[in-house]
């Protein structure tokens, strides 16, 4: 019988090529939330098993968009004037209703689920010692195995601008937020309308950033600002109100993604 040549051996080089082209390759999904919102984790024994995120009634428009293959750096996200950073229009206002980002992931026995304190402590954190009430307008679950949490655009707690029992105690606030999904297989953005839900799922397999803006830009007011947080405060129960806004070379400016009008909530 012959034996097994070079050639032999180069002809089955190509399948390990086609495997390499598999659709259903595991890919990174980073969700990148803006805005004043509420977070909620789903603790179980420590570890984070699924975030929901809230809208309060405070008369924001919510967008959505996915960015395919496009992943944020640190610096990109802390970056005000980020070039990669998508336009207003760009985003699919999201109706006021619940929706559930459920990813499918390949099991990976090594990554371990993130525990609950790996959540940065530049956010503003509450206890979940009061019921939710039902003054919301979007609320998102992402359901899937979660690998990174990370804040941005942090800003300084001054003295006298928030007060009240539940007020930050931390330095520094953030009201950005990345959430990192790896070994993504799939995903759906239930409740979406059919074209966003269909890209975002015929997509999926180039990895990329889904980006949830809790606010399509607006003209900045007082009046607004303590509305969003007290619609914050009565959606979580806390003990919260805004005293003066914060100052802002951008106030005569519609807002961005930067110069969100309130700080978002964690509640661990």
């Amino acid at each position: 019988m012959q034996k097994e040549g070079p050639m032999a051996k180069a002809k089955s080089a190509p399948k390990k090529d086609e495997k390499s082209k598999n659709p259903s390759a595991a890919v990174t999904l980073d969700i990148v939330f803006v805005g004043p919102l509420l977070f909620v984790p789903a603790v179980d024994a420590g570890k984070i098993a699924n975030v929901e995120v809230f809208s309060p009634c405070n008369g924001h428009h919510i967008g959505a968009v996915f960015l395919p293959g496009v992943i944020f750096s640190d610096a990109e996200l802390d970056d005000p004037k980020c070039e990669r950073w998508p336009e207003p229009e760009t985003f699919s206002l999201l109706d006021p209703h619940s929706y559930t980002i459920a990813l499918t992931q390949k099991k990976r026995s090594k990554q371990p689920t993130l525990p609950v304190s790996a959540i940065p402590d530049t956010n503003h954190k509450v206890k979940p010692e009061r019921r939710l009430s039902s003054d919301w307008t979007v609320a998102i679950m992402v359901s899937g195995q979660l690998s990174m949490w990370t804040s941005h655009r942090l800003a300084k707690v001054r003295d006298g601008l928030l007060h009240g029992a539940d007020a930050p105690t931390a330095e520094f606030i953030s009201a950005m937020h990345r959430l990192r999904y790896e070994g993504v297989v799939a995903a759906e953005l239930c409740g979406a309308a059919t074209e966003p839900r269909a890209y975002l799922r015929s997509n999926i397999g180039k990895g990329g950033t889904l980006i949830v803006i809790g606010e399509i830009p607006y003209q900045s007011t007082l009046r607004h600002e303590r509305e969003a947080i007290d619609a914050m405060a009565k959606l979580a129960g806390l003990e919260l109100h805004l005293a003066e806004m914060a100052p802002s070379p951008f106030q005569s400016r519609l807002m961005n993604h930067v110069q969100s009008c309130g700080l978002s909530v964690v509640l661990v």
